[in-house]
């Protein structure tokens, strides 16, 4: 995988999880809050900046009481 098709997959990613946290009603403090991550990290999540590890990939999940195969990016 090149460094472009990394950085499509991080912005895909993060468009599903800002549509998720919002269909959830969460504001970006709150879903931080739960799933024990920071504000500004969520935010760098959201617009693809970020590539989270798996462990931040299961807290991202509880926290928005989703699977992790509700984050297919092929979808």
């Amino acid at each position: 995988m090149d460094a472009l098709q990394e950085e499509e997959i991080l912005k895909e990613f993060g468009k599903k999880l800002q549509k998720l946290r919002k269909a959830k009603k969460l504001s970006i403090r709150n879903f931080a809050y739960a799933a024990e991550l920071s504000v500004s990290y969520v935010q760098k999540l959201e617009i693809g900046v970020s590539n989270p590890s798996y462990t931040t990939l299961l807290k991202i999940a509880d926290a928005l009481h989703v699977r992790l195969s509700d984050f297919d990016l092929d979808k």
